[in-house]
């Protein structure tokens, strides 16, 4: 007989709730083992990484995590702010809630980083571009785009991505007013740059693991536009935060 264990509930937790609690714990007093029975649950990290990027609101922290659950999001961030990794404030006006980290919570800005640096150097490359997450990479690329007085406002940049579905295709970046917006629906922008290329490649390019300008040399990536601005479309696209550190050699990595 099937059991549904989600309406199992003892003490007002569900069966599985307490099942993976038990399995989270190390039952160790060691500070490595306490932090990863937190750090370690999933989402978690990436939460963290999205408020030590200055997102506050939570359809702002969702975009950075596009895959995870609203429902999920919504108990990390109790979770963070039950630990005190987080503060949590309700404005009186219109009732939008503020999410900021603590001391506790800037605290893990090393950490996060450090992991971040870590897998940018030591980690294989293609497992991460065999499933790029379309929102996310489209999301980290807009809020390091650099606002540049050399450009109109607004500034409107068109990036055709020719290998995902047709619904996940196109995206606008929008450069008003010293402010970077991203937008996925077509408000009849009058482009002044087109971007194409495969996500791939653009990932790639994005992270470090090709060098954008053989990229762009190489028709890899295709800048369509006045030279005004594709010839300083590296300065004003930004690139990741990561993307300065050398991924190393497979011999290095044995």
């Amino acid at each position: 007989m099937l059991i549904e264990c989600s309406y199992l509930t003892v003490a007002g937790h569900t069966f599985w709730e307490i099942l993976m609690s038990k399995k989270a714990q190390y039952g160790q007093y060691c500070p490595l083992a306490m932090s990863a029975e937190f750090l370690c649950n999933r989402w978690t990290l990436l939460v963290i990484r999205e408020l030590l990027f200055g997102s506050t609101g939570f359809n702002e922290i969702s975009r950075g995590v596009p895959r995870m659950s609203r429902t999920l999001l919504s108990t990390r961030l109790k979770e963070l702010t039950d630990r005190g990794v987080v503060t949590r404030r309700e404005k009186r006006v219109g009732g939008q809630v503020h999410y900021s980290l603590t001391s506790a919570g800037l605290a893990l800005g090393p950490v996060v980083f450090s992991m971040a640096e870590w897998g940018q150097e030591w980690l294989e490359v293609e497992p991460a571009v065999q499933n790029v997450d379309v929102g996310f990479l489209m999301w980290d690329i807009h809020r390091n785009a650099v606002s540049m007085p050399e450009l109109p406002s607004p500034f409107i940049v068109e990036f055709y991505l020719n290998n995902v579905p047709e619904n996940k295709r196109t995206h606008w970046l929008v450069f008003e007013d010293d402010v970077v917006d991203l937008c996925h629906i077509d408000h009849g922008f009058s482009v002044h740059v087109q971007i194409e290329a495969s996500i791939e490649d653009l990932t790639k390019a994005w992270m470090g693991w090709i060098d954008m300008s053989d990229a762009i040399n190489t028709n890899k990536i295709i800048f369509k536009g006045p030279a005004k601005y594709t010839d300083i479309a590296i300065t004003w696209l930004g690139s990741s935060s990561v993307a300065h550190i050398a991924k190393r050699v497979v011999a290095e990595r044995i």
